[in-house]
């Protein structure tokens, strides 16, 4: 097994059944597409600076500036309140308009 997902739908929930109503509701708020990754990372919001990853344990909104991965490009994070939809969007919104 690979951990690929193969599709997400923009609910949030994805090819292996799992759901994502957090990633969904971000990317509803920014009016971008919810994109597939993996099990282990879960799907990623595509905005026009880059891709936006959460880690609901920690509290963090990721970006990844143009879809490069942290090992080749600075993240820049944003902190939230872990499984508060409000809280997310808004730190997912102060990143895509960070210059």
């Amino acid at each position: 097994m690979t951990g690929e997902v193969s599709w997400i739908k923009s609910t949030g929930e994805d090819s292996r059944g799992d759901y994502y109503p957090i990633h969904a509701a971000i990317a509803k708020a920014l009016r971008v597409p919810l994109r597939p990754f993996d099990v282990y990372i879960g799907p990623y919001v595509a905005t026009k600076k880059g891709w936006l990853f959460l880690d609901d344990n920690e509290g963090q909104v990721v970006l990844w500036p143009g879809g490069v991965a942290p090992a080749y490009c600075e993240p820049k994070v944003a902190d939230y309140f872990p499984g508060d939809v409000l809280s997310a969007v808004a730190a997912a919104r102060s990143l895509v308009r960070r210059k």
